[in-house]
């Protein structure tokens, strides 16, 4: 495609780097000084203290005293503070004006970002959540995404490997496809940060807010501001050091070698059969054997064994392996205590005319599986300057490097989680010789040493380099108006180093070492263009109008080579130069833009009556000509009826009481960049062609059709309804209600093509309808005690969705599977279900007896074998007699019922207290780790169950109890997806505990503005019923809900200190 190019940014980023070091007139000052108490009379450190209508400014104490030279004609001061009312404070002829500021429980007066612009919470008529810095400060968290645990309307799934970011959904899954929300940096769409530059993050929840970002905003915009400085403030520097250690602690109850033996016979005895195993033997009782026999090796004489060598692929190695008679246990030799450590030095202030903010920071995040791991270095620069009065210019900057290492598969059967659980506890770590041990030798299995892949992947690594940020000039030439051109940029470029050596004593080994590298850059550059007017007429008409246009352009670049049989296995070695196997090579470029002008009216009359109009009108690429163009609008209106006159004798405990009512059109347009375009590939495997039609892999390279377009693909349409009220009550309670719907309409969805047409992948069309319906309920209070030495405060909130798929495609009968584990599709969607839900069999129990089997229909094929005590019972679904696979039927769901969050903060005379839970109820989970461990799904590790719980078992007493069905050696029927595999994975956490102590209490003096000193828990206890190592599993998608061998959520203990200079 052609690039795009918008012209004449030159000039602008020339005006910018000139006019910040341009130095203004210094108007005529006088100097102002006082203090700022809380209503205690304790003094307020950080107060920011402002000239009104201007950026002149100074922030308190630690003492709560400020001083400030402000011109002599400015006639007010405006006092504001996180968590108090703001107060406006007429000058005269004062030079000493000292202040008590009360709590703000209703939160009015905080500033959030709403979309181009900031507005008091009290004036926002649309849903939105927020997180502020001090909330993420408490937590322990590497990603920002999971700093957003603890908003309302949030589902966030964490990926628990280093580094890696949570799965993000707002107020449920829009649509089949990508369901992530938009992430705004700064102003910059798609923008990195890192957890401590940011200042506030806000989600926009319902179109009325979102739909200012139209195309992209259907799944939720998330709007991050970064630190900045204060201008008239003494330099401050802020250290921040954590550091500790994190331990998984859950892990599979497994057979150890002696059951594993017993295992075997139990097997035997169910199969009626002689027990014959080519390492437990063939007796009456399983022998465990003092070594495992290599190679498949028979009648060898063992007293040999530590002499002799194998000559294989030119090297010499022993193959000799003693059995670990005891057993090995997998997971725990594979983990291992992990270290943690975050420093970030801050630096900040201002003078008259300009702010600023830099900040340093390092992070380490060791994974709790051994040589894996997560290390970032950022710097950030935050400037803005005034030159003169009425011209503010700015950039804010973030340069992160980060890199990734060794093996980090996760839910796959690819991780490590899943290669321990394959493993048999038989197998030492390592052989004789201290060489890895695996499984070639017979009845071993073949599931690959998960020390080894540990070992040998230590240099695997993924660097990346990103820059992120913008530069802006803002005029504002009279009055209300302002005007601000906004040019940001976001590059990344990243490098993948894979080497992959071959473990020779793995059943499935390959030949050759391997190398495989990637380097990718993409790099996407906005600019935007607002102008506001705001006007306030006859005192009670507050008019605010926003106009503004936006440019995106991205481009996307990616080459991978990889080759095979180097001369030597030494890493600085192994080259894509020197590999003479193997020789692949591949890349591709991709890009897309977007043109975008938009608008929004605000009215607002008395503070009771207020309005908000929102339109954007969206071009992009992605789409035919015809489809190119997109118009998203939106509306809402509050009434806030505390402020009506017959409201007055409520005054006393009633203290804000507001209704809100939104309906709007967003979009979501990442459904690809050429889906209306049909493509052509190359493959250099198979894309021959020859003209006697033979099947060859020389000859005349071609292309091949790899995807049919669908010129008339469009927008995914989403239409949001929104119902809210927020309430405040004696100035400590607060309460929010939403009620919500969203409906996707023209929603892609894959059409159904004859396979005569060839191994191109189908044309998505805009056929198919999805509705998400709930409600979002925050609660907050705020009390003291003890003559105001303690002082508490609560935040609750409770979210709820239910998803539908109201259509899918033209046939209503239509259904769409999940992926197969392993030709076991666990997960389907379609009509009136949600997307997606689990499908199988219903297991009513288990037969007691014969009797039993042969009253129940018949299972699985008309000779009635499977119809036998031990079995599962299967539910007749369809009641016609027979069991097959029509009675299989939906069985359960990953939606929760709801996800609920409590935060409370304790201070007592500088002791702190903060604990954050975290709950979800009502949600399913697919334990597919099961059908390994559970049953006779390849020859792995096995559970306890397997031994002591299955019907049969002589550790039974009865068999009643029995949790599965008899342990055979074939029984494939009892491992189809079915509600033995689905279990609650609800649960309760304590997420974080912290516990801090002001050390300027006691340290008494002018060295520290802050010195604080804390311990913390993360991960502290989890309540659940769920089996698996942990209920909750980072998967998406049509796989939602498959717990496929994921990492755990390990506890992790880190002590702090923040120092402020």
């Amino acid at each position: 495609m052609k690039k795009r190019h918008v012209r004449g940014f030159l000039p602008y980023l020339l005006l910018v780097v000139f006019m910040a070091f341009t130095m203004g007139v210094n108007a005529q000052q006088k100097t102002i000084q006082g203090n700022v108490t809380d209503e205690t009379g304790a003094p307020l450190p950080g107060v920011t203290v402002v000239v009104k209508g201007t950026t002149q400014g100074t922030i308190t104490g630690v003492d709560g005293n400020y001083t400030l030279d402000v011109p002599v004609d400015a006639n007010v001061l405006v006092f504001s503070y996180i968590g108090m009312t703001s107060q406006e404070v007429e000058i005269s002829n004062r030079t000493s004006i000292n202040v008590e500021l009360q709590p703000d429980v209703i939160g009015i007066e905080e500033v959030v970002a709403v979309g181009y612009a900031t507005r008091k919470a009290g004036e926002v008529t649309g849903s939105v959540s927020s997180v502020q810095a001090a909330d993420i400060e408490e937590m322990t968290v590497v990603d920002a995404s999971e700093a957003l645990r603890t908003a309302s309307g949030v589902t966030v799934l964490k990926s628990n490997t280093p580094g890696e970011g949570a799965s993000i959904r707002v107020r449920g899954l829009g649509t089949i496809n990508d369901n992530d929300p938009l992430w705004v940096v700064d102003g910059v769409p798609g923008g990195s940060v890192t957890p401590n530059n940011i200042e506030s993050i806000t989600i926009l929840k319902d179109a009325a807010a979102q739909a200012i970002y139209g195309a992209r905003a259907a799944n939720g915009v998330v709007l991050v501001t970064t630190k900045t400085g204060r201008r008239n403030q003494k330099a401050q520097v802020n250290v921040n050091v954590k550091t500790g250690v994190s331990k998984n602690s859950n892990y599979y109850d497994l057979l150890n070698t002696r059951e594993y033996g017993e295992m075997l016979w139990l097997e035997a005895a169910n199969d009626g059969v002689s027990p014959n195993h080519a390492l437990y033997g063939s007796g009456s009782e399983p022998d465990i054997p003092e070594y495992i026999r290599p190679a498949r090796a028979e009648n060898v004489d063992h007293s040999l064994y530590d002499n002799k060598m194998i000559h294989e692929d030119g090297d010499d190695t022993y193959l000799i392996t003693k059995a670990n008679q005891e057993g090995t246990e997998w997971l725990k030799e594979a983990d291992r205590n992990a270290q943690f450590r975050d420093i970030s030095v801050d630096l900040s202030g201002g003078s008259q005319n300009t702010s600023y903010a830099f900040q340093l920071g390092y992070m380490l995040e060791e994974g709790i599986l051994k040589h894996t791991g997560f290390d970032r270095y950022n710097l950030r620069s935050n400037v803005t300057t005034s030159p003169v009065d009425w011209i503010e210019i700015g950039e804010r900057l973030g340069v992160t490097y980060s890199q990734d290492y060794g093996h980090q598969e996760n839910n796959t059967e690819a991780s490590i989680v899943s290669w321990a659980y394959r493993m048999q506890p038989i197998i030492p770590v390592y052989d004789i010789a201290g060489n890895y041990a695996g499984t070639r030798a017979e009845g071993t299995g073949n599931s690959q040493n998960p020390i080894f892949l540990l070992d040998s992947n230590k240099d695997d690594k993924t660097k990346r380099m990103n820059v992120s940020g913008n530069t802006y000039i803002k005029l504002m030439p009279i009055d209300g108006l302002s005007i601000q051109t906004l040019f940001g940029i976001d590059y990344t470029a990243r490098h993948y180093r894979n080497p992959n050596f071959v473990e020779k004593a793995h059943a499935e080994r390959g030949k050759y070492a391997s190398l495989s590298e990637e380097t990718s850059f993409n790099m996407q550059w906005n600019w935007t263009n607002t102008l506001q007017y705001s006007k306030l007429i006859a005192d009670e008409h507050d008019l605010t109008v926003l106009l503004g246009t936006e440019a995106i352009d991205y481009s996307y670049n990616f080459i991978n080579a990889s080759r095979s049989e180097f001369f030597s296995k030494e890493i600085n070695y192994m080259q894509l130069a020197t590999g003479l196997q193997g020789i692949n090579n591949d890349g591709n470029n991709s890009s897309w833009a977007l043109f975008s002008m938009f608008g929004r009216l605000n009215y607002n009359y008395q503070n009771k009556y207020m309005l908000e109009a929102v339109v954007r009108r969206d071009g992009s690429s992605r789409f035919g000509g015809d489809n190119r163009y997109g118009v998203f609008p939106a509306f809402s209106a509050a009434w806030r009826i505390s402020n009506e006159n017959f409201m007055a004798s409520t005054s006393s405990w009633l203290d804000d009481l507001k209704i809100r009512a939104g309906y709007g059109t967003t979009g979501n347009d990442r459904v690809g960049n050429y889906n209306s375009y049909t493509n052509f590939a190359i493959d250099y495997v198979d894309s021959f062609y020859a003209i006697d039609g033979a099947n060859v892999t020389t000859g005349t390279t071609g292309f091949y059709q790899s995807t049919f377009g669908n010129p008339d693909v469009k927008w995914e349409t989403t239409k949001t309804t929104n119902l809210g009220i927020d309430g405040a009550f004696n100035n400590n309670l607060t309460v929010s209600l939403d009620l919500w719907q969203r409906v996707t309409s023209d929603m892609l969805y894959p059409k159904q093509i004859p396979m005569v047409l060839g191994r191109a992948s189908a044309p998505s069309i805009n056929v198919g309808e999805m509705k998400n319906r709930g409600f979002d309920i925050e609660l907050g209070y705020l009390g003291n005690a003890l003559n105001g030495d303690l002082t508490y405060d609560v935040n609750f909130n409770i979210s709820h969705y239910k998803n539908e798929i109201v259509k899918l495609s033209d046939n209503e009968d239509e259904f769409l599977g999940g992926d197969a584990f392993r030709e076991m599709v666990y997960t389907r969607s379609q009509i009136g279900t949600a997307f997606p839900e689990f499908y199988g069999y219903v297991v009513e129990g288990i037969f007691q007896d014969q009797a039993e089997a042969d009253a129940w229909p018949t299972a699985f094929g008309e000779d009635g074998t499977y119809n036998e005590p031990g079995h599962y019972k299967i539910k007749d679904v369809t009641e016609d007699g027979v069991i097959n696979s029509d009675d299989r039927t939906y069985i359960g769901s990953p939606h929760p019922d709801f996800t609920a969050a409590l935060n409370f903060h304790v201070n007592y005379k500088g002791f702190g207290v903060v604990a954050h839970f975290y709950s979800s109820y009502g949600n399913e989970m697919v334990n597919y780790v099961r059908r390994f461990i559970d049953f006779r799904q390849f020859q792995g590790g096995r559970s306890k169950d397997r031994l002591y719980s299955s019907w049969g078992s002589p550790y039974l007493d009865n068999n009643e109890n029995a949790k599965l069905p008899k342990a055979e050696s074939n029984d494939n029927e009892s491992q189809l997806p079915s509600t033995a595999f689905v279990e609650d994975a609800s649960y309760l956490r304590l997420e974080n505990l912290r516990i801090s102590y002001d050390l300027n209490r006691v340290l008494h003096g002018d060295y520290f503005r802050n010195l604080q000193v804390y311990g913390q828990m993360s991960n502290v206890f989890t309540i659940t019923k769920y089996s698996g190592l942990d209920p909750e599993v980072n998967s998406g998608g049509r796989n939602l809900g498959v717990d496929s061998g994921a990492w755990p959520t390990p506890k992790q203990i880190m002590f702090g200190i923040n120092i402020g200079l």
